[in-house]
């Protein structure tokens, strides 16, 4: 419903400023495509990982028969933003755009990776996560003429994001071709995200022009539900769980049915996959 609302309010709201007394030959519709690199905060995802890595080296160490070898364990700190946007220009300096578009950004098996002497041989275990953001965003922009072929604009606006994320567990002989996956945690949301950038266009010979663009956005999402490998249906928690026999507390993003509560656990909440940072993308300018 929300998302239904705010699509029906941008459209409606780019159709009363295209009617609202201006004169028609000023109006001017573009469509502006973007792509770039993507930088995240996602602080949970990353600390769970940590965590993980950490309690497999503990239990490694704690058995007689298994020996600690390696680790290959990255935070996802980066991906991808994709930007697809209709702007209606009011004059050479104003505009209105609606976009849309795709942030991503995972770790595969090679970068979540510990690996454990085993009487069998070498354990890689791994622990792939996924997290992907499709929002659909109202921006407002301002652009200052510096010459013929030259503007730099600014840009301010908000929206919704449907948010997804994915983290599985699996283990392989060294010597062996696949991982057998043994846990899945799949959760899906939707909340809020704010953007603003700065940019840079270059007008070509060609009508089409060519921009820079560094955008910062703020994009909290909570309020994720999905299924695991069970195929339990619930809520996706953060918490920290108590681990006796490791004297260790593990930061873990796990759906469950109902909230986790006992003296084993501490910092309960809803698990929060923080989309928030800053994207550098280059793209094209076609007018209509």
């Amino acid at each position: 419903m929300k998302a239904t609302n705010f699509l029906r309010n941008s459209i409606g709201i780019l159709l009363l400023l295209s009617l609202s007394g201006i004169p028609a030959q000023s109006l001017e519709l573009d469509f502006k495509l973007s792509g770039g690199y993507a930088f995240f905060e996602a602080r949970g995802i990353n600390r769970g990982l940590e965590e993980w890595a950490e309690w497999k080296k503990r239990e490694a160490e704690e058995d007689k028969n298994w020996m600690y070898l390696a680790e290959n364990v990255k935070s996802l700190h980066s991906g991808v933003q994709l930007e697809g946007e209709l702007l209606l220009s009011f004059s050479p300096r104003i505009g209105l755009s609606l976009g849309t578009g795709y942030i991503y950004g995972d770790l595969k098996e090679k970068d979540s990776e510990v690996l454990i002497q085993r009487v069998a041989g070498p354990l890689s275990q791994v622990y792939p996560i996924t997290m992907s953001a499709y929002p659909l965003v109202l921006s407002a922009y301002y652009f200052f003429p510096l010459n013929n072929v030259l503007q730099l604009y600014i840009r301010g606006g908000g929206g919704l994001a449907w948010a997804k994320y994915v983290n599985r567990e699996a283990k392989k002989l060294e010597s062996s071709e696949n991982y057998n996956y043994f846990r899945l945690e799949r959760a899906t949301a939707q909340g809020p995200i704010l953007q603003g950038g700065l940019g840079l266009v270059y007008q070509t010979d060609i009508g089409v022009r060519f921009f820079l663009e560094a955008l910062a956005r703020t994009a909290k999402i909570r309020g994720f539900s999905g299924e695991n490998q069970a195929e339990e249906s619930g809520t996706l928690y953060y918490f920290e769980e108590y681990l006796p026999d490791l004297d260790l507390w593990q930061a873990k993003n796990e759906i469950r049915e109902e909230k986790p509560s006992g003296s084993n656990y501490r910092s309960v909440s809803e698990a929060v996959v923080d989309f928030s940072g800053l994207s550098v993308k280059i793209g094209f300018i076609i007018r209509f």
